[in-house]
This record gives structure tokens, C-alpha cells and sequence, in this order.
């Protein structure tokens, strides 16, 4: 994860089952422009993977949502296949998302992102690249203007986004972005019986922690990511 990355951990962590363990690596650039760092550290994958030396590790994420927006999701595809080379699978956040998105078989979405306004536009464009029409969208914070204030958002300023949403005509919820908590509100969301049942929300650390567990153990992983909410109880 991005070298000040608060969330990852805790939340993949919470994620994960009982018996299945997370080793993090920080992904470290010193250039203050944002964009270097994402261009950075979506194409340095495989020295991410080597920091783990000798450590045999069965799936690599990256849990950088906002790197795969500085690509095309084919640029992305062909980017973990190169790192896949070092011999253990490679996924995106972004990936994880695509994925779990085509197994609900969502085509239209409603985005919430936390990015300032120039990554969140590089969002929607590679959502719409990827094939999905973005009936809604939603800055967390229109005032935002540097990636790093990401990390101080909670779970509760996420929510507030989503609930201003109009969930009109779309198949799926998605909130964008590994640095900015999201499990307290998942669970609350999958409580309620009005939603249930109807509409899905998928986060970046959700699907990331899906997606590296089909990677390691198939057998394993469940048919959704939503599955996975309240295995250890979401962090706060």
C-alpha cells in the first residue's frame, strides 16, 4: 500500500478469515506530485514483490485503487500480468473490483470517491473504460486537494456520500479508494433488510481481500465479497 496508507492493513486484516495471515510492504516514491507516485508505484509491482525476499507469499495486492486510474484497465491487466512473472498472482484493488463487479453482473454503478477532483475524473474514466456506465457519482469531500488528507477520513464521511446518492436505475454501490475506512459502514449497510437483498456495495479493501483469497486458496474464498463482512469484526 501507498507509503502513509493508514487503512490497508487494519481492514484486510478484519477481512480475512481465521488461520489466513497479511504481510505489507509500503509502497515509497519521494516525489510530492501525486500523479508521479501513483504513475510509480502500479509499474515498480514486481520490486514491491521482491521487498518480500525469501517470504512465500501465495497472492501480491495492490491496494492503490488511484494507480489504476492513471492507466486503462487493459494497460492495468498487462501491468499484473508482468508482475505475475515473479511467480505469485498479482491483483489491483481496481482489479478486485472488476472482478467482483462481473460476478453480480453489475453494468451500471453509483461511484463515490475520496480523491480530489482531477483523480477522481481519472476514476470515472476508467470505470467507463472498463465497460460500466456511471449513472452517479460523489466526491466524499469537494474540498480536497491532496491525496494525503484521504487518511483522515472515516467511515461515517463515506457514509454521508453515499446517502446522497440517487440510487436510480443502478446495479451496484461503489466506494473507491483503499486509503479511506468503509467496513463499518458495509456492515451496516448489509443489516438493513431493505437493502439487503437489493442493492450492492462493494468497496476497494473489500473486494482487494476477496480477490487475494481466491487467488491463494480458491477453494476457500466465497461466491461474493460481501461474504466476508464480519468475520472478526470491522475495525473502527
Amino acid at each position: 500500500m501507498p507509503q502513509a496508507n493508514p487503512t490497508v492493513e487494519p481492514e484486510l486484516r478484519a477481512l480475512l478469515p481465521v488461520g489466513y495471515e497479511l504481510y505489507a510492504t509500503r509502497l515509497v516514491h519521494p516525489a510530492a506530485r501525486v500523479e508521479e507516485r501513483l504513475d510509480h508505484y502500479i509499474r515498480h509491482m514486481p520490486q514491491a514483490i521482491a521487498s518480500f525476499g525469501s517470504l512465500p507469499i501465495r497472492a501480491f495486492g495492490l491496494g492503490c485503487t488511484g494507480s489504476s486510474y492513471r492507466v486503462s484497465p487493459a494497460m492495468e491487466d498487462e501491468l499484473t500480468a508482468t508482475a505475475a512473472e515473479c511467480g505469485v498472482v498479482a491483483v489491483t484493488a481496481a482489479q478486485a473490483l472488476r472482478r467482483a463487479l462481473q460476478q453480480c453482473g453489475a453494468r451500471k454503478i453509483a461511484l463515490v470517491s475520496p480523491y480530489p477532483a482531477d483523480l477522481a475524473a481519472a476514476g470515472e474514466r476508467y470505470w467507463r473504460a472498463a465497460g460500466l456506465e456511471i449513472v452517479a457519482s460523489q466526491r466524499v469531500d469537494a474540498t480536497l486537494i491532496d491525496t494525503h488528507a484521504i487518511y483522515e477520513l472515516t467511515s461515517d464521511d463515506a457514509e454521508r456520500a453515499v446517502a446522497t446518492l440517487d440510487f436510480d436505475d443502478v446495479d451496484c454501490i461503489v466506494v473507491s479508494g483503499t486509503g479511506m475506512p468503509t467496513l463499518r459502514m458495509l456492515e451496516k449497510w448489509y443489516s438493513r433488510t431493505d437493502q439487503h437483498d437489493k442493492l450492492p456495495m462493494l468497496s476497494s479493501n473489500l473486494c482487494l481481500a476477496w480477490a487475494l483469497l481466491k487467488a491463494a486458496v480458491p477453494t476457500e474464498a466465497p461466491a461474493t465479497p460481501q461474504q466476508l463482512l464480519g468475520n472478526r469484526g470491522a475495525p473502527t
